[in-house]
């Protein structure tokens, strides 16, 4: 008798166990929109952008098909609980995150929401910076004016109870209750993208223990997090996490080293760019004109920065022959318009 309610008991333990891998749990959780509010650089590109009046984009999509196998394959893999590396999902992410940036100012508005549908979907099942950095490539750099604020405030923060992780940066706050009682106001005071400085206030009714997840861009090789004097581990591509009480008026300083990064690409056509941060740099193109070519070897020796810090950054690019390039992020590009370029063609 006794053998059989251990063999039983073993049963149901493997049983249970094996029903706790399949449950479908993210790692963070939509916050509501309500409890997130966005100021500077963002707000003022999302309250211009009239998507009532916008022209309907009909051109066909390129990469539908692929994102929505890529969300499939996602969806089985969330129901068995597998781990994302342990799937051909991440991979196929590369290849195709690769395309999109090469192809990211022509993309149609069908391709940009599916796009950033599935990347919001991956950055909640697994919290991995890669996803987050696409998702503040396309919040910052409006080249469709595809983007929506509750769209945006879906993946902006997310959490799971008392984790609060920062997926994008920019002026803005968050708050919730926290699950021990109590309001929780979290403010981030910057002026990012234009400047890599972040200043993350906490204000708090008492003390409480939080658990804060900071993103470091892939590109930010010179970042830095610090409270009180004391500074956190960084990696580039991981968030560093700061679980501690926390009281009324604490802040988390961030420095994110900004500086001007090349990006190479082979096709379409054997082109670079540049971005600083999460910016893409661009420049005013000219339909039915030959357009630049660099017959250099260092693009970055021609680049010079010209804007006062804090503001939208300005840079000249005198790499090109009798021609010097004024570059600046799409944010600057009129609503409607899609003449400006990022890419500048290499002999």
């Amino acid at each position: 008798m006794n053998r059989i309610i251990v063999v039983a008991a073993i049963l149901f333990t493997v049983g249970a166990c094996q029903l706790r891998t399949a449950e479908p749990v993210n790692t963070s959780e939509r916050i509501p929109a309500e409890q997130i509010s966005l100021g500077g650089v963002l707000a003022d590109e999302l309250s211009q952008t009239d998507h009532a009046g916008r022209e309907v984009d009909k051109r066909g999509p390129v990469y539908m098909a692929t994102i929505e196998e890529l969300q499939k394959l996602l969806g089985q893999t969330k129901s068995t609980g597998t781990d994302l590396d342990d799937t051909e999902i991440g991979e196929r992410w590369e290849n195709l995150n690769t395309e999109i940036t090469n192809t990211f100012e022509s993309l149609t508005t069908q391709d940009l929401n599916a796009w950033v549908a599935l990347n919001d979907s991956l950055l909640k099942y697994t919290q991995q910076v890669r996803f987050a950095d696409a998702l503040e490539r396309v919040v910052y750099n409006p080249v469709n004016d595809v983007l929506e604020t509750d769209q945006v405030k879906s993946f902006y923060f997310t959490r799971l109870y008392d984790r609060i992780y920062f997926n994008v940066f920019g002026s803005s706050s968050l708050h919730y209750e926290h699950t021990t009682g109590g309001v929780v106001r979290i403010v981030q005071d910057t002026d990012y993208p234009f400047d890599g400085r972040v200043s993350i206030k906490l204000e708090l009714q008492d003390k409480r223990y939080l658990d804060l997840f900071i993103r470091i861009p892939e590109w930010a090789n010179r970042a830095s997090v610090t409270v009180k004097g004391v500074k956190y581990n960084v990696v580039p591509g991981q968030y560093t996490e700061i679980a501690k009480k926390w009281k009324n008026g604490d802040e988390v300083e961030i420095i994110l080293g900004m500086r001007p990064e090349l990006v190479s690409r082979e096709k379409p056509t054997k082109a670079f760019s540049l971005n600083y941060g999460s910016l893409m740099l661009s420049y005013p193109g000219s339909e039915g004109k030959q357009p630049p070519v660099f017959t250099g070897t260092d693009p970055i020796q021609h680049l010079k920065f010209v804007s006062p810090v804090g503001k939208m950054p300005t840079f000249t690019f005198s790499g090109i022959q009798d021609t010097t390039l004024v570059l600046q992020p799409f944010i600057q590009q009129e609503l409607g318009s899609n003449l400006r370029t990022s890419w500048i063609q290499v002999q």
